[in-house]
């Protein structure tokens, strides 16, 4: 490999792959796309001024909540994505935390 100046990036061409992606792979790049567009969605509600805007933005918050969930069970389902369950102390503790937030508002 030659040494290349620190400013120059070492490949500018990323080819794409030959393989098409796995049914896992899609699943794993779809849950985090809506994830993000979540998070997104999420900013562009709490800085929308006007209630119609507002109310759209939310409406679409929740449907992409929800593909994601559904994006997720398809993957639990699969045993692509497996997660430990919470404990109900857990869940308990981590709702108390919570209304401790809210409260200090």
């Amino acid at each position: 490999m030659q040494n290349q100046p620190w400013n120059q990036p070492q490949n500018q061409f990323h080819p794409i792959p030959s393989q098409p992606l796995s049914e896992q792979e899609v699943a794993f790049d779809l849950l985090y796309q809506e994830k993000a567009l979540l998070v997104n969605t999420a900013s562009q509600v709490l800085e929308a001024a006007n209630p119609d805007l507002r109310r759209v933005l939310n409406d679409m918050y929740t449907q992409i909540g929800q593909d994601q969930l559904e994006v997720f069970k398809l993957m639990q389902q699969n045993g692509w994505y497996q997660v430990k369950p919470a404990q109900a102390q857990d869940v308990q503790t981590a709702k108390q935390k919570f209304q401790q937030m809210r409260n200090t508002l």
